[in-house]
């Protein structure tokens, strides 16, 4: 949901996802892209969004990308194994993704895919920094168990976001006086830039 004080361009489209979690996350981002189908460019809002299902952040990223690299996962012993983008694109249009401290995990495996790709640009501040699986291996009856580090993620560059997070493209933070007016900077920033964005390819394409 937009901040009501908000008025967003009738070229944009905004999808505010909350969290991967769930069965039918993939199936219905894709329903929501099907209605933006004529909207010039889209706002993709991972920001407080801590994750979720692996299969889902692939499946979204998926729609944005041609035989591309989504992410790699490296195990204990070194095996990598790397998930890739169908040969299609579902979508063209120029992508805006919001991030902050807040988005993690499966939202960081998003965010890394379209940076990495050179599909999205990234504004916002610094994601968490959520890049490993673990397991819990019960110890005991009683419910004690130890979390066991399995595999950890990697961007289709190869990069280790575990503790680190990821860069936006667009640095832009939110102050409390912001918070304390609504003045949502870092939208307002996204829209700016994706409608330079539909501007520049207008021009490349004349």
């Amino acid at each position: 949901k937009l901040p009501d004080n908000f008025k967003l361009d009738d070229k944009i489209g905004y999808i505010r996802l909350s969290s991967f979690m769930g069965r039918n996350v993939s199936t219905d981002f894709k329903n929501i892209m099907e209605s933006y189908k004529n909207k010039e460019g889209i706002i993709i809002d991972l920001r407080a969004n801590n994750g979720g299902l692996l299969t889902n952040a692939i499946e979204i990223s998926d729609l944005f990308l041609d035989d591309d690299i989504i992410v790699s996962t490296v195990d204990r012993d070194g095996y990598k194994d790397t998930s890739r983008s169908s040969k299609r694109y579902f979508s063209t249009q120029p992508l805006v993704i919001l991030i902050n401290k807040g988005s993690a995990s499966a939202s960081e495996i998003m965010s890394g895919a379209l940076k990495d790709n050179q599909r999205a640009i990234l504004i916002g501040e610094n994601t968490f920094g959520k890049g490993l699986v673990q397991e819990v291996k019960p110890l005991s009856p009683f419910g004690a168990g130890l979390n066991i580090t399995v595999q950890k993620y990697l961007t289709p560059n190869g990069t280790d976001i575990n503790k680190k997070g990821i860069a936006p493209d667009i640095e832009v933070k939110i102050t409390e006086e912001d918070i304390k007016e609504k003045n949502d900077v870092q939208l307002k920033k996204a829209q700016e830039v994706l409608l330079q964005m539909i501007q520049n390819e207008k021009m490349s394409v004349n």
